[in-house]
């Protein structure tokens, strides 16, 4: 291996010599497993200092191109895509309006952009796995932390540089970290307000869902009943709701599809019309709900609109937090 400072170009020495070894590995001169000299050794061989070899593998290191281990040396991690960013996204699941941020996301990064994407199903286990098994691996880290508990020990484990939370942002998390997250407090509060006439013909608001297969955050239910008191309104936070007790007269807000689904099975049976004898409401619009029963109003973010971000900060490796928008999509359900 022959290195040379070049005096002509402003980069430093160390920089210089990262960009050798890089070319090194892309031309094959060294693959995947490969040893890298020992500190001592590529003093002598590239004739610079201790700290220029240092800060020149603290480098290789940072773009996760070679690996320390400690007691052995340095080796390469990474070889044909070298110059591909890694992104590890961990979401919640995949459901419709999930790929519609999923698609959002890939679309705005463009090329020289690799993802690879897992589900933790809301296992706060299985999620501390899946990034433990990550580490070191990839350029970037997109993590959806969808749990009412706290799972920042699991967070910390990223550096701050490296790191997106994306939809949801545990409370009081002060890491200077990205994020593209739900105001679920706000949004709740905010959209419930400005439906505060439709509701009024109805004598309560249910909000009903499976707590063991749906995420609900607790800002979105502390929102709901800020609302509640504020206006003087009725609302009820039912999870494990059973759908055969849906009353004439009372609205009725399904989070997930199956409850949806089910809940329009039962009016259906018990020869009710929606949005007329009963309200419906759902969280998170998908095309389905535009015309699902001559459409369902729902409360949302704009997941087209947070994929679109979050691609934009990965780009320009901006650390910076943005709260989402939220819409308002009203219809005959309502």
């Amino acid at each position: 291996m022959s290195f040379s400072i070049d005096p002509h170009i402003t980069n430093t020495i160390y920089s210089q010599l990262a960009s050798y070894i890089e070319s090194e590995i892309r031309n094959g001169n060294l693959n995947i497993g490969s040893k890298l000299l020992s500190v001592n050794k590529a003093c002598k061989l590239y004739k610079v200092s201790r700290d220029t070899v240092l800060a020149a593998y603290k480098v290789l290191q940072e773009r996760n191109v070679v690996t320390s281990i400690p007691n052995k040396g340095f080796y390469v991690t990474r070889c044909g895509d070298i110059d591909t960013v890694r992104i590890y996204a961990v979401f919640d699941a995949m459901n419709q309006y999930k790929e519609t941020l999923y698609r959002s996301l890939i679309d705005s990064l463009g090329e020289g952009y690799e993802v690879t994407i897992a589900f933790h199903y809301y296992d706060e286990k299985l999620f501390d796995v899946l990034v433990d098994n990550a580490l070191g691996k990839y350029d970037y880290y997109v993590l959806m932390p969808h749990f009412n508990n706290s799972v920042t020990s699991t967070l910390d484990k990223i550096p701050d540089d490296r790191l997106l939370l994306l939809d949801a942002f545990p409370n009081n998390y002060s890491r200077n970290c990205a994020a593209v997250y739900q105001d679920f407090y706000q949004d709740s509060y905010s959209g419930l307000k400005s439906l505060l006439n439709n509701l009024r013909r109805y004598d309560a608001l249910h909000i009903v869902y499976n707590d063991k297969f749906q995420y609900m955050p607790s800002g979105y239910v502390e929102g709901a009943y800020r609302f509640a008191g504020e206006f003087r309104y009725p609302v009820y936070v039912e999870p494990n709701f059973d759908m055969n007790s849906v009353q004439r007269g009372h609205c009725y807000m399904a989070i997930s599809e199956r409850d949806l689904a089910s809940f329009i099975k039962v009016v259906i049976a018990k020869g009710l019309k929606v949005g007329h004898d009963v309200g419906l409401m759902s969280l998170d619009d998908t095309p389905l709900k535009e015309v699902l029963i001559g459409g369902v109003t729902t409360l949302t973010t704009d997941f087209a609109l947070m994929g679109h971000t979050a691609a934009e900060i990965i780009r320009s490796r901006k650390r910076c937090r943005v709260a989402n928008e939220w819409r308002l999509y009203e219809r005959g359900s309502l």
